[in-house]
């Protein structure tokens, strides 16, 4: 039987279930990287020969898969990795616990500076 007492316990396998299936995302993200990428420079230098053969079917389709290839392997190059981005993230809030009455005054001085006034701007002594 499935009692809604049995899903809530099963809540916490599904969270760790998740992170199994971030890790396996990430996994095969970075997999994919240099495949996207080699056949995208393929697709590239097809391109090029296609072009120089005037064949207008053959480039258009190149032309294409170049896009569709070496666009992702370009984003998947350029975006920053998720462990080291996470690491980063971590080590930088670890010490910068923020009290209350701290973050009521900075959401107080930002309420002051969309309303017009000069509470964070510094115009305060």
């Amino acid at each position: 039987r499935n009692s809604p007492r049995v899903r809530r316990h099963s809540r916490g396998r599904a969270s760790a279930a998740m992170t199994r299936e971030d890790a396996r995302a990430s996994a095969s993200t970075s997999d994919a990287k240099l495949p996207l990428l080699l056949a995208g420079v393929a697709c590239a230098l097809g391109t090029y020969a296609a072009w120089r053969a005037k064949a207008t079917n053959a480039f258009k389709a190149s032309y294409a898969l170049a896009w569709l290839t070496l666009g992702p392997a370009a984003i998947l190059y350029a975006q920053p990795d998720r462990d080291e981005l996470e690491k980063t993230l971590r080590a930088k809030n670890a010490g910068g616990v923020v009290s209350a009455e701290a973050r009521e005054a900075q959401m107080r001085a930002m309420r002051g500076v969309a309303a017009g006034g000069e509470g964070a701007r510094g115009g305060e002594t």
